[in-house]
């Protein structure tokens, strides 16, 4: 169903007048994000014109494993940074697979939380990679179908990496980014969250005292941010308040809207593309200012 209406939204934008002056601009965010792209791959010059259906025939898969007993190792190895005392990056493992112009290459992490006195908290541990695994293995089983369906002569490149965003006193956070290219490029974002004062895995609602009303809150905030910025830059749109969609309007965050806790220290909502807005405004990001909801968050999530 979802998939069913970010299609039709797709339609819809792809339909829309857009005025000459942001024409330029969103070409121009284009051309740059595939200079990155060309940059990022280096050698490899890739064209993407579109998902083309044909024959069944069986992918070439590169898997590679690489793993380690330690997070001195795997920082070493892979650059993973040593996360606190309650949870570390202990081994990863990297999803490669390249047909044609079908690629993908996705990172897979695999988390060890511990207790205070350094022992392993199996049911936690467990708990947050059967979830990373979960969906690591959707997004390599989508990929692999569509190579299937493709015959391997589609376009299409998979990219997921993983970075640790925020490891304070009380929380510790692991973002996962998703970038998929076909006609064109489309971002996800995914944040698994660890309370370390209980070494559970929490989602929105964990940050925020029982019983708290932080979904109006938030959602307030968040409604007079994008009409601000829709007052101040014609170029931004969001779904609001719209008469011939309301269906799309932004209602409200929910217990487990993606979210994360930045530098400073302030709770940010995260939207995937066209969540709120058009695809061309990407995935958007609204820092939630503290005392917007100082009275309703736990201790220690905030600064």
């Amino acid at each position: 169903m979802r998939d069913k209406k970010l299609e039709e939204m797709r339609q819809d934008y792809e339909h829309i007048r857009i005025p000459e002056e942001l024409r330029q601009r969103v070409e121009a965010g284009i051309r740059q994000a595939k200079e990155e792209t060309r940059m990022k791959k280096k050698s490899k010059v890739i064209m993407y014109t579109g998902r083309v259906l044909g024959g069944v025939a069986a992918a070439m898969l590169v898997i590679t494993v690489m793993a380690n007993s330690g997070a001195a190792i795997a920082h070493a190895m892979a650059k993973i940074p040593v996360i606190g005392a309650i949870a570390e990056v202990v081994t990863f493992r990297q999803y490669e697979s390249v047909e044609n112009n079908m690629e993908a290459d996705i990172k897979i992490p695999e988390i060890s939380v511990k207790n205070e006195d350094g022992t392993v908290n199996e049911e936690s541990t467990q708990q947050i990679n059967k979830s990373i695994e979960e969906y690591t293995n959707e997004i390599i089983a989508r990929y692999e179908a569509d190579v299937k369906a493709a015959g391997g002569e589609g376009h299409m490149d998979v990219e997921l990496d993983y970075s640790v965003i925020t490891d304070s006193e009380r929380l510790f956070s692991i973002r996962f980014d998703q970038l998929l290219v076909m006609a064109s490029g489309t971002q996800m974002v995914k944040i698994y969250h660890i309370d370390k004062q209980t070494g559970e895995m929490i989602s929105l609602s964990g940050l925020f005292k029982e019983g708290a009303d932080y979904i109006t809150a938030v959602s307030e905030n968040i409604k007079q941010q994008m009409k601000e910025q829709m007052a101040a830059d014609e170029s931004i749109i969001y779904w609001l308040n719209n008469e011939e969609m309301p269906e799309s309007n932004f209602e409200s965050v929910k217990e487990d809207t993606t979210f994360y806790v930045n530098e400073d220290g302030k709770l940010t909502i995260v939207f995937d593309e066209y969540d709120v807005a058009p695809g061309y405004m990407g995935s958007v990001e609204f820092e939630i200012p503290t005392e917007a909801v100082e009275d309703l968050v736990q201790e220690g999530f905030l600064k």
